[in-house]
Formats: structure tokens, C-alpha cells, sequence
């Protein structure tokens, strides 16, 4: 499991101060939450991953091992690739239209993610989805050693 985390630098060519968040992979672990048939169903203690690009304008975010709902008959890991990133007020903001997960090797154009949003602050991550027409959402800690 790889340990990372989120800095910011004072730029110190002007009499302003810019905060530059720097691209690192970081784990957290967190409540997975689906609505399901009007039901909430929690998968807690979910690993997902937070991979940023190298220019760091965008990231994929992984859920890994996860069951979705009590029906599923095996757990999966799950890519929302090309969530776009950007800085205000000292947080990370995400957001992603609409794109198609990846999972089991290929794209998951059925359960389509729709109206990402979510945001990165201090050591905490949440954010909330769609995945085809199941609100999903997720809360958690990085994970520190």
C-alpha cells in the first residue's frame, strides 16, 4: 500500500501567496454508501485509491474490493477514470460529468457515473456519484503508517 499526501507551497516570486497542490498517490479508507430499492447500504472499511496525472488536472479514483450491493456475488475493484481537480479555499475540489467506469477490464457503460462531486480536505476525502442510477457516495481517512 503506497503512503502519500497533499502539499502546499508559497510561491515566493510575488508578494501574494499561491498554494500549488503537488500530485500524489494517496490511500484512504472509508464507508462506501449505495442506494439501493429506496435502501442505504454501507460497505465500510473500503480502500480507494486517489491516482493523480502527472500535470495533476485530473485523477482516477479506485474502489477496491468492493460489493456494491448484498446481491452481488463477488466483490470488485472499480476505476472512475478523468475526475478533473482543481484548488480553492485550501481543499481539493473533484468533479466528473459523466464518464464510464472501469472494471473487470473494460468500461462499465451501464452503471455510467454521473454528477461527481467531491472534495479532499486535511486528511479527509468524500465525494458522491451516480453509478448508472445508484447514488453512491464515500467518506473517509488517509490511511498513515
Amino acid at each position: 500500500m503506497q503512503i502519500a499526501a497533499i502539499s502546499c507551497q508559497k510561491n515566493d516570486d510575488t508578494n501574494d501567496t499561491k498554494e500549488t497542490m503537488v500530485p500524489v498517490k494517496t490511500d484512504y479508507i472509508g464507508t462506501v454508501t449505495v442506494t439501493y430499492q429506496e435502501q442505504d447500504y454501507d460497505n465500510p472499511d473500503i480502500l480507494v485509491i486517489y491516482d493523480p496525472s502527472q500535470d495533476g488536472k485530473t485523477v482516477s479514483i479506485t474502489l477496491k474490493k468492493i460489493k456494491f450491493v448484498p446481491q452481488m456475488p463477488v466483490t470488485i475493484d472499480v476505476t472512475i477514470p478523468d475526475v478533473t481537480t482543481s484548488s480553492k479555499d485550501g481543499k481539493t475540489v473533484l468533479t466528473c460529468d459523466e464518464e464510464d467506469p472501469i472494471s473487470m477490464g473494460g468500461p462499465m457503460s451501464r452503471y455510467k457515473v454521473t454528477g461527481f462531486g467531491g472534495e479532499i480536505q486535511g486528511d479527509n476525502l468524500s465525494f458522491s456519484l451516480n453509478f448508472g442510477s445508484y447514488p453512491t457516495r464515500f467518506s473517509g481517512i488517509e490511511v498513515k503508517q
